[in-house]
């Protein structure tokens, strides 16, 4: 196999982009085409820029968004082995490595931004909850706790953020339901 073609895979392989526009700045943006789904090699590349977030003096805003139209981030890929997810080492807080990414994206030393125009179900609408700002698309945006409907715990810690962001009764609401309207939560944008 020849050098472009190995750089063809690799380049197919990657499933988050960062665009440095400028050394304060980042856009890290998801592209996982057809529904931005969160398996091993994404929490593995999602794990190494948050170090790079953490380890950069100059770096003060953090946007997150994504490439494929419709959708934010979405849950896990069920298709993979579930022992491909949950073999992965504990990160750095000693956290399982999804939550423990969160909970560094909450005490990272720059502001980070979640800018949704689509679905952000699950491990999005964790990740929204874990930046420091949110801003969505009231026509495009769709939120959910997904877990609930089928009888689990959402294990990115919405449970523990989303009461400080709208109230302990709503928040109940909201996670129960299983589902809410993005005009209530969070903060809308312009589409």
């Amino acid at each position: 196999m020849n050098a472009t073609m190995k750089s063809t895979q690799a380049a197919k392989t990657t499933q988050i982009r960062i665009n440095k526009t400028s050394p304060t700045q980042w856009r890290v943006i998801f592209d996982n085409p057809p529904l931005n789904l969160m398996g091993p090699e994404f929490v593995v590349e999602f794990a190494k820029i948050v170090t790079a977030m953490e380890n950069d003096e100059r770096l003060r805003v953090v946007v997150f968004e994504s490439a494929v139209e419709g959708f934010f981030l979405n849950h896990s890929d069920f298709t993979v082995k579930i022992e491909e997810l949950t073999s992965l080492p504990q990160g750095p807080t000693g956290l399982e490595a999804w939550p423990d990414i969160l909970v560094r994206i909450t005490r990272a030393p720059v502001v980070s931004i979640a800018k949704i125009r689509g679905r952000a179900t699950g491990n999005g609408s964790e990740l929204l909850l874990a930046s420091d700002m949110t801003f969505v698309s009231r026509e495009k945006a769709l939120l959910s706790q997904w877990e609930v409907g089928v009888g689990m715990v959402a294990g990115g810690g919405p449970m523990a953020r989303l009461p400080r962001l709208i109230g302990r009764a709503r928040a109940l609401e909201v996670l129960m339901g299983s589902t809410t309207s993005a005009a209530i939560w969070p903060r809308p944008m312009a589409t």
